[in-house]
């Protein structure tokens, strides 16, 4: 048998047997980048990672970086601490961390404040503070103990976990 010219489909090949036809399986599309502001406020700055646990450190190096004037050395350490608690929340507790997944830390400057926001990817969880004695959920606590103020936005489609420390001591 010769195959025709042009032909398509089952005719263009011999019989060589019954046509077996894949099943399609359905791919998810992968979840949608975190929202950043599209242009950033002045005194804003803002860098999205890939939602790996290698990045806690790297995000954690960004806010030192940012934060490198003398003028910020005395919130520069609760800032990093805080910035490592929620992106590894967000690492571990929302979508931010599947494959293809990300998180966006944002810093924004103001006269006598600071305030840093982790955009996630959200999750069906509800964030909250745990005081309890295991190893983990005790996050958002440190949070709420250092911070001038916090809160969440958000939800199931993508959170915002912020908080606020004073610039002036």
């Amino acid at each position: 048998m010769t195959r025709q010219p042009g032909a398509f489909g089952r005719d263009a090949l011999p019989a060589a047997g019954p046509v077996l036809a894949a099943q399609a399986v359905p791919v998810p599309a992968p979840a949608a980048p975190p929202a950043a502001p599209a242009t950033a406020p002045p005194g804003t700055a803002f860098r999205t990672f890939p939602g790996t646990p290698v990045q806690v450190s790297v995000a954690r190096r960004y806010v030192t970086q940012i934060l490198a004037d003398p003028v910020y050395g005395h919130v520069v350490d609760d800032a990093v601490l805080l910035v490592s608690e929620l992106v590894s929340n967000a690492i571990l507790h929302t979508r931010s961390g599947e494959p293809l997944g990300g998180f966006t830390v944002e810093l924004g400057f103001h006269a006598d404040t600071l305030r840093i926001a982790v955009h996630d990817q959200g999750s069906r969880e509800i964030p909250r503070v745990l005081n309890g004695s295991g190893e983990g959920g005790r996050g958002l606590g440190l949070v709420q103990v250092l911070a001038t103020t916090w809160g969440i936005t958000g939800g199931p489609a993508g959170r915002t976990v912020w908080f606020e420390l004073a610039l002036r001591p």
